[in-house]
């Protein structure tokens, strides 16, 4: 798993061939063809190994909008995570199917825990009353693509405050704490 991972982060669907794989993680080709009969289903099982184990009964999503704002913040500061889905995103057009199994083993279950999330935010109070969660949703989600697709490296702390503006300009009423490692008031 550790071997077709790192190969897809290096080299993308296309440099991560079955026999690439093999030769990385010492083992011959037909061991791992007894196990995974296409590159798409090895590479989908690497994808969900490298997730943690214990995120699985709940997406990996923090039951509140203060602990999903820390925990996207450390998961997109990561450089590993965000060349992961570079490689996720840039195998769309010529392997559909590994994109098409992360969609629906992994993006679309935190999807619907980030949408429930919200929707016990708005109706604990903590948005504007008529707030739409999905709209929320949106606004976070497409956050999230432009740091996934910016040039450089962004701290933890700086996509916490990034994230955080944008709760804020949508309305939201919870703590209003300063992102860790960021000296100064919080915006």
């Amino acid at each position: 798993m550790d071997a077709a991972l790192d190969l897809f982060v290096e080299r993308g669907a296309a440099g991560a061939s079955i026999e690439a794989i093999a030769r990385r993680a010492g083992v011959a080709k037909l061991t791992v063809y007894r196990r995974w009969q296409a590159k798409e289903d090895l590479l989908t099982a690497a994808l969900e190994h490298a997730r943690d184990p214990d995120a699985a009964r709940h997406a990996g999503v923090p039951p509140t909008v203060e602990g999903l704002v820390t925990s996207t913040a450390e998961l997109l500061s990561s450089p590993r995570f965000r060349a992961l889905m570079a490689r996720v995103i840039g195998a769309s057009v010529d392997h559909p199917a590994l994109v098409d199994a992360y969609t629906a083993r992994y993006l679309r279950p935190r999807q619907e825990a980030v949408a429930a999330v919200l929707r016990q935010a708005v109706a604990d109070g903590l948005f504007p009353p008529g707030t739409d969660p999905d709209a929320v949703q949106d606004v976070l989600a497409g956050s999230v693509g432009m740091v996934l697709l910016a040039p450089t490296d962004l701290t933890a702390a700086e996509v916490e405050r990034r994230l955080r503006a944008l709760l804020r300009l949508a309305g939201y009423r919870g703590p209003a704490t300063a992102p860790r490692d960021v000296a100064g008031p919080s915006d």
